[in-house]
């Protein structure tokens, strides 16, 4: 949600079902693991989690990423949202952009800005390239200057009888 939050994909992410009076782990698919490339797009992310959410009842649900990792008893990991899901029917209906409690944006929607700049700007040098060609190929080609020739008259030489 805040800007200098990283997305930590090394371990898997924690799936819970939002309730309206607490939260508490969705036990048939408690763990998903979540690479960058399927984060790509709001398209790749939605096919993605399709292949997970056939069997989950509607409702919203919480994805959540290790923020903090924790070692021992006493120092459990902390974990950060990386986004907000309704499902209907087994199907993803809404990745929510901004959580409803605090209105800042999931982490995963600055991924998909990133995705999308970076296609941009990809697209934007393929362009420089080209016009570069296009141009270096221009400046190959000699145009022939049009010279006109100076035509010198003969004398003509009268033969002697």
């Amino acid at each position: 949600m805040d800007d200098d939050v990283k997305v930590s994909f090394m371990r898997a992410m924690q799936v819970l079902k939002i309730r309206d009076t607490y939260k508490a782990p969705y036990h048939k698919n408690k763990y998903l693991t979540i690479k960058k490339p399927d984060c790509r797009s709001l398209a790749v992310f939605k096919k993605f989690m399709h292949q997970f959410t056939g069997n989950w009842s509607s409702g919203p649900y919480d994805i959540q990423f290790v923020l903090k990792e924790g070692h021992g008893f006493m120092n459990q990991p902390i974990y950060y949202s990386l986004c907000r899901l309704d499902i209907r029917d087994g199907k993803v209906a809404k990745v929510w952009k901004a959580s409803p409690y605090s209105r800042k944006t999931y982490p995963v929607w600055h991924l998909f800005a990133d995705e999308r700049k970076r296609v941009k700007d990809a697209k934007e040098k393929e362009a420089k390239k080209e016009a570069r060609k296009i141009k270096a190929a221009k400046n190959k080609t000699v145009k022939k200057k049009v010279v006109k020739k100076k035509v010198v008259k003969k004398k003509v030489v009268k033969k002697k009888k």
